[in-house]
C-alpha cells in the first residue's frame, strides 16, 4: 500500500498513469475518523464498509492485516453516534483484557472536558446491585462475562465482538465461550455479531453452531507486509557453523549464506540463543520458547551474551517494576537491564504490559515468548526465531499457530518486512511451510461428541468413573439443552458439521434422558458452574443440605466469612477440603487444601505478590530462588485464580440454592463475592474499584490505604484520584507513570 506522501515522493520516477491510479485508489479507501483522514488497505476498507452496514461477520485475516485496528475504530465511531450503547468485547485472556481496554480507552475517551457522554470501559464484573452504565464497552473473558450475565438479567450488547474466536475449540473454556454468546443472543437476538480469528478455513462454523444464516465470512489470506522464511541448518554443531537458506512456496530452497557462530550450537537453547544473537543485532526480535522455564533460560542466556551492555534509565525502571510487582529474585529483573525480556501467561498483567510497551518503544530488543503471544497480543518485530516449537508439553505447534506467530514478523506501519528464522527445520516434527496457513476449527462441544463420545457417555452415566472437566462441560451443556427442550436441535447442528455416527448421537441422547431424573438442581444453578459435572454439583448440594437442615446455626456455619474475618482461614480450608473431595476427587489424606486456603486468603486480603513469594522462598530454603518465584506465579494463576475461583463459585451457588430451599434466604445475603475477590486479588471495594479503572493490582494496593474510605465505588475512586496530587502518592517512577497514563487517557485531570 502506498500513502499519499510515498506517491508524492516517487512521482518524478513514476509513470503518470500509475500515479493517477494509485491516488484514486487511496482516495477510495480513505475514511474520516474523529476529523482525521485514515487510508485503509483494500481488506480493511471492505471490513469497514461491512461493519458500518451492520453486517454480522466471521473475519479471518493474518495478524499483520490490521483487523483489530478497524474493529476498534468502528466501535469508537458507533459510541460517538449513540447516546446509549452497550458493546461486549470477549477476549480469551487477562492479558488481552488489559491490552484491548487500553487501546479502546485511548479511542473512546472524549477529548472535550465538557462532554457529558462519557464511555465506561468495564473490565471487572459489576456487583448485582450496581447500575449498568448507559454507554460502555465490556472487555472481559468468558468467565467474567458469565458472572455479569448471572448478576444482571438486563445485561446485553448491541454489538458483540469475539476476539480470537477460534478459542471456541479450547476445551471447557470453548464450551463456555459458545454458551455465553448464545445467552447474549437470547437476550438480544438482533445484536451485531463479529467473530475475529487470525486464520481459519471453516468460517461458516460460527453460523452453524448458533443456528444463524446471516453471518457473512470475510477473509484476507495475504499478509500486509513482506515476509522471508529462512531455514537455518546446523552444519557443524561443535564450531557453530550454520547455513542460512531462503524458502519460497512453490520453489526449491536456496542457500543464502554460510556463517560461523564460533560457539557450540548443540542444544535447542544454544541454537536459539546463538542464532538470534548473531542475526538479530540492531532489530526487535521475538524468540519462541516452549514454556515458562524455557523462556527464562533462553532470556538469561541472551542477557549473559549482552553482559557488557550498560542499562539505560528505561531498562532500570522496568527492572525496578519487576522487583516491586513480583520479587527481586525474579529472573526478569536481571534480563531487562540488558535489553532482554520474556513473556508468558503467569506473569502479572502489569509486568507483561510493561514488557510489551518496552518492546514497542525499542527499549527491549529481544523478547522470549511462549504461546501466550499467539493469543492476540499486538507485538510486531523485525525477526522471529523458532526451533522445534511446541505448544503444551511435547505437542508440536499447529500450522495455524505457526502462521499466527510468523505474522508477528513485520506489522503494517511498523515493520514493512519481516524475517522468520526456522532453526534446524529438517528435524521439526511438523513442517508448517508445506501445510496450509488456515485450519479448520473444531468447537469443543463437537470434539467431545466426535472423538470421545464413549468417554462422554461414561461421564454422563457413571458419576465417579472419570475426572475430566472438558467432558464435564460438554455434559452440563447438553443436559441444559435437554432440560430446555433444545437437545434435538443442538445434536442436529453438531451432526451437520461432522460425520458423527447416528448411534453415537442416539447413545448420548439416551444417557442424558436417563440421568436427568437423578439431577434435581435447577438449570440456572448447574450452568453457573459449567465445567463441573452435574453429578458432582448434585452431590455437593446433598452434602450441604444435610448439614444446613440441622439448625439455623449449622446453616450459618456453612457461609464463608469475608477475607478480613478472623475465622476466614479455617472456613476456607474446610470448604476447599470438601470441594477437593467431591469435585476434584482428591484423596481424603491430602492436606493441599489447607495450604491453598492460606495462599488464597493472602491473595484476597491484598498481600503484595513479593511477600507471598518471599514466604515461599522461606519455606523452601534449599530450592533455587528463580524456580520458587516461577512456581509461585504458577500457583497463584493456576490454583488460586483458576481452580479456587471455580470451586468457590460452585460452592457459593450451590449453598445459595440450599438456603433458598430451606427458606433461609435472609442469611444468603451474607455470602461474600469470593470468586470476584479471588479473580482480582482484593477484597476491599476501593482496591477493586481502582483496578476496575485500569490500574494494576500493585498500584491499587499502594493507593487503597491512602483513600478516605475502603468502600469507594468506581466513580468515587476515580474522583478521589483525579484531585490527588500524583507526587503525593509515594509511588516509584514506574508506578507513578502508570497512574499518569490512566488519568491522561481519561483527559479529566485539572491543569
Amino acid at each position: 500500500m502506498l500513502t499519499r506522501s510515498a506517491v508524492a515522493d516517487a512521482r518524478s520516477q513514476m509513470p503518470l498513469r500509475l500515479v493517477t491510479e494509485e491516488l484514486a485508489q487511496v482516495e477510495s479507501r480513505t475514511i474520516l475518523l474523529r476529523e482525521k483522514a485514515i487510508v485503509l488497505t483494500d481488506f480493511q476498507h471492505r471490513l469497514w464498509t461491512k461493519l458500518k452496514g451492520q453486517r454480522r461477520l466471521a473475519i479471518a485475516a493474518p495478524t499483520s492485516a490490521g483487523k483489530s485496528f478497524v474493529l476498534q475504530n468502528f466501535l469508537a465511531s458507533r459510541l460517538e453516534e449513540r447516546a446509549e450503547c452497550s458493546i461486549i468485547y470477549i477476549v480469551p485472556t487477562r492479558a488481552l483484557i488489559a491490552q484491548v481496554s487500553r487501546d479502546l480507552r485511548g479511542l473512546v475517551m472524549s477529548p472535550k472536558p465538557d462532554d457529558s457522554r462519557t464511555v465506561d470501559i468495564v473490565t471487572v464484573p459489576l456487583e448485582s446491585d450496581a447500575a449498568l452504565p448507559p454507554r460502555a464497552i465490556y472487555v472481559m473473558t468468558q468467565e467474567r462475562l458469565q458472572l455479569m450475565l448471572g448478576g444482571h438479567p438486563d445485561f446485553g450488547g448491541e454489538i458483540i465482538v469475539v476476539d480470537e474466536a477460534h478459542a471456541i475449540g479450547d476445551r471447557s473454556r470453548g464450551v463456555l465461550l459458545q454458551w455465553v454468546v448464545e445467552d447474549l443472543l437470547q437476550r438480544r437476538p438482533a445484536t451485531q455479531l463479529l467473530f475475529a480469528t487470525p486464520g481459519i478455513r471453516n468460517l461458516g462454523v460460527f453460523a452453524r453452531l448458533l443456528g444463524l444464516t446471516d453471518i457473512e465470512p470475510l477473509s484476507s489470506r495475504e499478509p500486509a507486509v513482506a515476509q522471508n522464511f529462512l531455514p537455518v541448518a546446523i552444519e557443524d554443531p561443535k564450531q557453530g557453523v550454520v547455513i542460512l537458506q531462503l524458502a519460497e512456496r512453490g520453489a526449491a530452497t536456496s542457500t543464502v549464506a554460510k556463517h560461523n557462530l564460533g560457539l557450540r550450537t548443540t542444544t535447542r537453547i544454544e541454537k536459539l540463543v546463538n542464532v538470534s544473537f548473531a542475526f538479530g543485532h540492531g532489530a526487535t526480535n521475538i524468540v519462541y520458547a516452549n514454556g515458562a522455564a524455557d523462556a527464562e533460560a533462553i532470556a538469561l542466556a541472551l542477557a549473559q551474551r549482552l553482559a557488557d551492555r550498560e542499562p539505560s534509565a528505561q531498562r532500570n525502571d522496568l527492572a525496578q517494576l519487576a522487583a516491586e510487582a513480583v520479587h527481586a529474585s525474579y529472573a526478569l529483573v536481571e534480563c531487562v537491564r540488558k535489553g532482554v525480556a520474556f513473556h508468558y501467561s503467569n506473569m502479572p498483567t502489569q509486568v507483561r504490559q510493561s514488557v510489551e510497551k518496552a518492546v514497542a518503544d525499542g527499549v527491549i530488543d529481544y523478547l522470549v515468548c511462549t504461546s501466550t503471544l499467539l493469543q492476540g497480543v499486538n507485538l510486531p518485530a523485525k525477526n522471529v526465531f523458532m526451533c522445534q516449537p511446541e505448544k503444551g508439553q511435547y505437542t508440536p505447534l499447529e500450522s495455524v499457530d505457526f502462521w499466527n506467530l510468523a505474522g508477528r514478523a513485520g506489522r503494517l506501519l511498523k515493520e514493512f518486512q519481516g524475517n522468520i528464522f526456522l532453526i534446524d527445520y529438517d528435524h521439526w516434527k511438523r513442517k508448517p511451510l508445506s501445510q496450509p496457513q488456515e485450519a479448520n476449527v473444531v468447537p469443543a462441544i463437537e470434539a467431545g461428541l466426535l472423538t470421545r463420545h464413549r468417554d462422554l457417555i461414561n461421564i454422563i452415566e457413571r458419576p465417579r468413573s472419570y475426572k475430566d472437566s472438558d467432558l464435564e462441560a460438554v455434559f452440563v451443556r447438553l443436559l441444559d439443552d435437554y432440560a430446555g427442550g433444545t437437545l434435538t436441535d443442538r445434536l442436529g447442528r453438531l451432526q451437520a458439521g461432522h460425520e458423527i455416527p447416528n448411534n453415537a448421537i442416539a447413545s448420548v441422547e439416551a444417557a442424558l434422558v436417563s440421568v436427568s431424573a437423578k439431577i434435581r438442581l435447577p438449570r440456572e444453578i448447574l450452568r453457573r458452574s459449567p465445567n463441573i459435572s452435574a453429578h458432582k454439583q448434585q452431590e455437593l448440594y446433598d452434602d450441604l443440605f444435610a448439614k444446613a437442615q440441622i439448625s439455623l446455626q449449622a446453616a450459618r456455619a456453612l457461609i464463608p466469612p469475608h477475607p478480613r474475618d478472623e475465622s476466614a482461614y479455617e472456613s476456607y480450608a474446610e470448604i476447599l477440603g470438601l470441594c477437593h473431595r467431591i469435585i476434584l476427587r482428591l484423596k481424603p489424606e491430602s492436606r493441599f487444601h489447607r495450604f491453598l486456603a492460606l495462599i488464597a486468603l493472602w491473595w484476597m486480603q491484598g498481600y503484595p505478590l513479593p511477600r507471598i513469594v518471599q514466604n515461599q522462598i522461606n519455606r523452601n530454603p534449599g530450592k533455587d530462588r528463580r524456580l520458587v518465584v516461577r512456581d509461585t506465579l504458577e500457583l497463584v494463576e493456576s490454583e488460586v485464580r483458576y481452580q479456587c475461583v471455580r470451586l468457590f463459585s460452585c460452592y457459593t451457588s450451590i449453598l445459595k440454592q440450599v438456603l433458598d430451599d430451606l427458606d433461609l434466604t435472609d442469611i444468603r445475603r451474607n455470602i461474600p463475592s469470593l470468586p470476584l475477590f479471588l479473580e482480582m486479588g482484593a477484597s476491599d471495594r476501593t482496591m477493586i474499584s481502582l483496578m476496575a479503572l485500569g490500574l494494576s493490582r500493585v498500584v491499587a494496593m499502594r493507593l487503597t490505604p491512602l483513600a478516605p474510605l475502603r468502600d469507594l465505588d468506581v466513580v468515587a475512586a476515580r474522583n478521589w484520584l483525579r484531585f490527588r496530587p500524583i507526587n503525593s502518592l509515594g509511588l516509584s517512577p514506574p508506578l507513578q507513570e502508570e497512574v499518569e497514563a490512566l488519568l491522561k487517557s481519561y483527559d479529566e485531570r485539572p491543569p
